[in-house]
């Protein structure tokens, strides 16, 4: 029996063909969709891990569990491996930097890190470092973007078991630590993306057509030409103003201070940390020409306080963490260039605020140290300035 076919049953076919396209195409979309949309995990990642295993601490009287701060800078590399740097501490009895290895696998959002190689430690007597590897699923809450799972880990040494535990992170703008080039790459182009003016329209109007006819499509509005050229003598005038002051300043008066001085000298575009916060005056170190080398502790308790210094209005120091080990950085003094202003900016209050840390001083063969305080609404200042007949006289002004 051969089956005979009508203009109903073809028009039936005609449409299941084109159902089966579309829902085709529609899948085909789909995957594309998910595809643009998935996730890139590059940032910085803070929160805790917390070990499983408890232990009696006799000084409360109860089992505890060990909870370590944790952040994790991640590069997510074009495909989905992961490379970067974790910080644990826990207090100032330990605490590790280490590199990272990792995936992200996009369609079930799950990561993992590993930590390979330990770069920085320090540690309590009779303890042993550990490496750790999390597996992690990617969560994303409206604004907000979460890591979250558990984490094994390994002795470095002899590799046995150090025990597991859970892992919470929470993607965050700013770092406890110094950011790795990776990001700093990131926000650069980011920076350079948003700051690249938009020319404003106009039609270009070709040479021969200038020659024929002097009219042109004029950019602004007729009768506007005083206005843009008074505008721009302003500028100038303003700039020669500027300048006129400072050379008066600087002539009229020998005896302005120091620190006045790097006021009249400072650059107009200044950073908000350095416009917006009160500045703290707080001693001026008469030095001998040459070479002055810096050192930045944290004073007392390492507490995880975190600075950026500025030399003159320039950052020298970005986001570095204090500890027993120096921040070192130098400047330059001589009888031509006499006075620089060092200004330190708390970017965090550590656990314990303010912000302190301990400067050391190196001129030549002269040795200097102050206390530096600072938080979130006042900076500390402190001068260098060229005076050798007066370097012993180091005092508060």
């Amino acid at each position: 029996m051969r089956l005979k076919y009508t203009p109903t049953f073809n028009l039936l076919l005609l449409f299941a063909l084109l159902s089966i396209a579309e829902a085709c195409f529609a899948q085909t979309q789909k995957a594309q969709t998910h595809k643009k949309k998935t996730k890139n995990i590059t940032g910085i990642w803070r929160g805790y891990f917390v070990q499983k295993e408890k232990y009696y601490d006799p000084f409360k009287g109860k089992f505890v569990q060990d909870k370590y701060k944790y952040e994790v800078q991640i590069n997510n590399l074009p495909t989905n491996n992961l490379e970067g740097v974790t910080y644990s501490y826990l207090n100032t009895t330990f605490y590790g930097k280490t590199s990272l290895q990792g995936i992200f696998t996009t369609s079930t959002k799950n990561v993992i890190i590993k930590e390979k190689k330990m770069l920085e430690l320090r540690l309590s007597e009779g303890g042993d470092a550990c490496l750790m590897t999390c597996y992690l699923s990617y969560i994303k809450e409206g604004d907000k973007e979460y890591l979250k799972g558990e984490y094994s880990s390994e002795n470095m040494k002899n590799k046995s078991a150090c025990g597991d535990g859970t892992v919470y992170l929470e993607k965050v703008p700013t770092s406890d630590f110094a950011k790795e080039d990776f990001l700093l790459k990131k926000e650069k182009v980011a920076s350079a993306k948003k700051t690249i003016p938009k020319k404003p329209y106009s039609k270009a109007v070709p040479s021969t057509s200038l020659a024929k006819n002097n009219t042109t499509k004029l950019t602004y509005k007729p009768g506007a030409e005083d206005a843009l050229v008074k505008k721009e003598n302003s500028k100038t005038l303003q700039l020669k103003k500027d300048t006129a002051v400072v050379v008066k300043a600087e002539t009229d008066n020998q005896q302005v201070s120091s620190a006045n001085k790097i006021e009249l000298k400072k650059n107009t575009i200044l950073p908000k940390v350095l416009t917006e916060r009160k500045t703290n005056f707080i001693k001026t170190f008469y030095v001998c020409e040459g070479d002055v080398t810096i050192e930045l502790y944290d004073n007392g308790t390492i507490d995880n306080d975190t600075v950026s210094v500025y030399h003159n209005g320039k950052p020298i120091i970005l986001h570095q963490r204090l500890s027993t080990t120096p921040i070192i950085t130098k400047i330059k003094v001589t009888a031509q260039d006499p006075i620089h202003e060092i200004i330190m900016v708390a970017d965090n209050l550590g656990e314990i605020p303010p912000n302190t840390s301990l400067m050391k001083v190196t001129s030549g063969k002269k040795n200097y140290q102050a206390v530096i305080t600072s938080d979130l609404q006042r900076n500390a200042k402190v001068i260098f300035e060229y005076n050798p007949s007066e370097e012993n006289n180091n005092k508060k002004r």
